[in-house]
């Protein structure tokens, strides 16, 4: 990684998740407070990763306060190690270990295989899983999200002189199904807002070397520039900024980023050479953190003598931010990233653009399982301070 993209907040942000990122990490709310328990295997990517640091965050933030869950936060060693978290998960599966799992599956289709015969409760985040056993799925219409970002940039692009802003894409592992729906958001939002989509995706394994490398096939096939290059990730997008600095043909590109991640945040603000980054912020910290509620709800559900089925619940997540115990993600935090008062159907390419997706029908795969938005804000130097304030909340 680039020493130039170390800064403060990435100090102060791993000293907020290091507790998260420990293998195996363990949090219940009242010691050996064993008779009512049920223990809760949470599966997440990497744990290097920002991103599912905070969605570590959002888990223990509920289970500190509740007395009925002990969870256990297990990673892999990459974004990309779907094998390596199958293993784990078949193994757990087999020890009958835990009551309920909360899963973020690299590979959805191996984990919709794993899961066919499973009778306890699963709730998937961030990709939706085809299983019988699945309550609920919680993430980011990525779709609906990518397009607002896809215009943000179109607009700044636009600013920078480009009258007929053309965009490639830096992307993750080709067939992922987040990795598809950036895709059709990146298209749609590029041509809604006046833009040429040229239907050129770099693939890459979401790493930062990776990153670097679609950068140099994109300088050597884009010699004179291109106005926008929109990327799976912060981490691509940021990449690849790193890589043609210096480099006058690209000085007024703009990247696209996606995820939100604060110590991109704090560049944006800070840093001259991100004038022309924006990114799509998603809500990983609410995403653990209803999670949580969810599986203790259905724990509660059973023990009062009923079926503990979620499917018949609002599948349009209306309900996602009131808690059966009256917590709220984030409590006393400026939560205005996930607030829906600027319009999530708007076409004004705002730099505080926010939205919730709705019923969630393009993210199911199936039928019957409730969809929680967990909303999205597209995020510029206008608002990254808001954001950044958000996420410290969150950690601290």
């Amino acid at each position: 990684m680039r020493g130039r993209w170390r800064t403060a907040f990435c100090a102060v942000t791993a000293a907020g998740l290091v507790l998260a990122l420990q293998p195996g990490a363990v949090c219940s709310a009242q010691e050996q407070e064993t008779q009512n328990v049920r223990r809760v295997a949470v599966f997440t990517y990497s744990y290097a990763s920002e991103y599912w640091g905070y969605v570590t965050q959002g888990c223990m933030a509920w289970s500190r306060d509740d007395p009925t869950l002990e969870v256990d936060v297990k990673s892999v060693s990459s974004s990309i190690a779907g094998d390596e978290q199958m293993a784990m998960i078949r193994q757990d599966l087999e020890s009958g270990r835990y009551d309920g799992y909360v899963i973020a599956a690299i590979d959805t289709e191996s984990m919709d295989e794993a899961l066919r015969e499973v009778e306890l409760p699963v709730v998937s985040i961030d990709s939706p899983l085809d299983a019988d056993c699945v309550i609920s799925f919680i993430g980011t219409d990525n779709e609906l999200a990518s397009a607002a970002g896809a215009r943000q940039a179109v607009s700044m692009a636009k600013d920078n002189g480009f009258s007929d802003p053309e965009c490639v894409m830096i992307g993750g592992l080709e067939g992922g199904y987040n990795q598809e729906r950036r895709v059709a958001g990146y298209k749609r939002g590029v041509e809604e807002a006046g833009g040429i989509w040229l239907d050129k995706v770099y693939q890459t394994d979401k790493s930062v070397a990776d990153g670097g490398k679609a950068m140099e096939e994109i300088m050597k096939d884009y010699p004179d520039g291109i106005a926008i290059i929109a990327c799976y990730n912060d981490t691509l997008a940021e990449s690849a900024l790193e890589e043609c600095e210096g480099n006058p043909a690209f000085a007024d590109t703009v990247f696209l980023g996606f995820d939100g991640n604060g110590s991109v945040c704090e560049r944006i603000m800070n840093d001259d050479r991100y004038a022309n980054m924006v990114t799509v912020a998603q809500n990983p910290y609410e995403m653990g953190f209803h999670a949580m509620e969810i599986m203790s709800d259905y724990f509660k559900s059973q023990g009062q003598g009923d079926s503990g089925d979620l499917s018949q619940d609002d599948e349009s997540g209306a309900d996602a931010d009131e808690s059966s115990q009256g917590k709220e993600p984030g409590a006393d935090t400026d939560t205005s990233a996930t607030d829906d008062k600027f319009g999530s159907d708007s076409q004004d390419a705002s730099p505080q653009e926010t939205g919730k997706g709705g019923s969630g029908k393009d993210q199911a795969k199936t039928e019957g399982i409730p969809f929680i938005d967990s909303g999205y804000a597209v995020i510029t130097s206008v608002n990254a301070q808001e954001r950044m304030t958000q996420i410290m909340n969150h950690i601290s």
